[in-house]
């Protein structure tokens, strides 16, 4: 059972550092950036890029995190930002963004699965009666890492500070004088540097395609509405309960029905605490 816990929190990790970039995004603007999956796959594909050229591993993670943050402010500059009065056209745009980040990965690398390697591929981690592979442990290191630097920044910075009044209250925040183009921008640029952490994280784990990050993005969704619109740390709690509902639902029922159990928490969350389980009185929170 510990096994599973761990294994469950693994998943949960990852679900948390791609739902986290969603609900930025949608704390502050109100858009469902489907886009997300193609960031972390042109990430993870930038990542195997340099990596393949013989650069050091570290310098080639840092190449795919920074390709995250890059491609994601463009999207930002280029789409979103046109469609801010526009939310009923956010959806669409979104998903056209998706498809067009995931064709372009498909005409630069083809379609074939390409494997990741890690200086700690085989590092095996034992303590009692658990074993952690290293890309495992690396995944926890960076969940723990990304979303602790985030929240120092959330709470600690001037930056932080306005993004939340723009999420709490944009009119409000913009008659005080805030630069709502900047924080847009800067939540695109956190959303895009965790989704390259997810990409260097996620890869090493499953093969690298142009469609890796689409099942991942459907459970980040289901995380997000389960840790209630626009709240960061209740992203964070949905993460962790639906990696390990998932982790022992697959290990105690069936691996086949494994994304099932995602939703069926949901449905029962929607039941039980329709606004999510971090609800605020607040209209959006980051």
């Amino acid at each position: 059972m510990t096994q599973v816990l761990v294994d469950g929190i693994f998943l949960g990790c990852l679900f948390a550092v791609v739902a986290v970039g969603l609900t930025l995004v949608y704390g502050v603007m109100e858009v469902p950036n489907f886009a997300h999956a193609g960031i972390i796959v042109l990430a993870a594909y930038t990542t195997w890029s340099v990596s393949q050229a013989g650069a050091p591993f570290v310098l080639a993670a840092l190449a795919g995190i920074a390709c995250g943050g890059a491609v994601s402010v463009l999207t930002e500059v280029l789409a979103y930002r046109w469609i801010i009065e526009r939310p009923a056209a956010a959806p669409a745009v979104a998903l056209g963004l998706l498809l067009i980040l995931q064709n372009v990965a498909l005409r630069l690398y083809g379609g074939a699965g390409r494997s990741l390697d890690t200086p700690y591929d085989t590092v095996l981690l034992r303590f009692g009666g658990v074993t952690l592979p290293g890309v495992k442990a690396a995944l926890i290191v960076l969940a723990v890492a990304s979303l602790g630097a985030l929240h120092l920044l959330l709470t600690r910075t001037s930056l932080g500070r306005a993004m939340r009044a723009v999420a709490q209250d944009r009119e409000a925040a913009g008659m005080l004088g805030i630069p709502m183009r900047r924080q847009y921008m800067l939540a695109f640029l956190i959303a895009g540097l965790l989704g390259g952490v997810a990409a260097i994280a996620y890869a090493p784990t499953f093969q690298i395609s142009p469609y890796m990050a689409d099942e991942v993005l459907l459970s980040a969704f289901v995380v997000v509405v389960l840790g209630g619109l626009g709240s960061v740390w209740g992203a964070v709690t949905g993460g962790l309960l639906l990696g390990i509902v998932q982790g022992f639902g697959a290990a105690y029922v069936s691996s086949a029905y494994q994304s099932a159990f995602g939703l069926l928490v949901l449905v029962l969350i929607l039941v039980l605490r329709p606004d999510g389980l971090r609800s605020t009185n607040a209209r959006r929170v980051a």
